[in-house]
């Protein structure tokens, strides 16, 4: 059974991964690789273009931003960052009540992009999501350790270090086969 379930993720994984890699237009957000609760991070946006010819009108959004990037050329990318607030357990509580709590890791979901080829058809890509541990700002005791350690080392983490390596690896695949490489 257990054989079973990882053969379908590693099957629909692959799917997602084809088809966001399916235009060689390549979306990835970075973020630092922890944070704490009630702290301005800063997230990186990037957006590629592997493919050989230029990509136009150029936009990318989420749920906090939408930017207009023009045109892309082939080889290029455009890359530009933005601040993202981690609202404390205490301001969670107060806007959405008293279950509720700041989620660690904290979870940032992608971004899309939207473009259109030299005829005018129009395509859309996905970016990678983000899964930031956060850190606890009491005073580090063995506990606060091993919570962080456990937290660093959730299947979502691990999940995310996959995609990561992944990513990279069809990339320099990519770049093998590349004309002029």
């Amino acid at each position: 059974m257990k054989k079973n379930v990882l053969m379908a993720i590693f099957i629909i994984f692959i799917a997602l991964v084809g088809a966001t890699y399916a235009q060689n237009i390549i979306a990835t957000q970075r973020g630092p690789l922890s944070a704490r609760e009630g702290e301005n991070i800063t997230i990186t946006y990037t957006v590629a273009n592997n493919e050989n010819n230029t990509i136009y009108n150029v936009s990318v959004a989420d749920q906090n931003f939408y930017r207009f990037l023009g045109n892309i050329s082939p080889g290029g990318s455009q890359s530009f960052t933005g601040k993202l607030y981690i609202p404390t357990d205490a301001e969670v509580k107060e806007e959405f009540g008293g279950d509720a709590s700041v989620s660690n890791p904290y979870f940032i979901g992608g971004f899309a992009v939207t473009y259109q080829d030299v005829d005018g058809n129009k395509y859309a890509v996905n970016s990678n999501a983000l899964s930031i541990p956060l850190i606890s700002s009491k005073v580090a005791s063995p506990v606060n350790v091993a919570e962080y350690a456990a937290a660093t080392t959730t299947p979502q983490g691990i999940w995310q270090q996959l995609m990561d390596l992944i990513q990279s690896l069809l990339t320099y695949i990519q770049n093998l086969f590349a004309p002029g490489s």
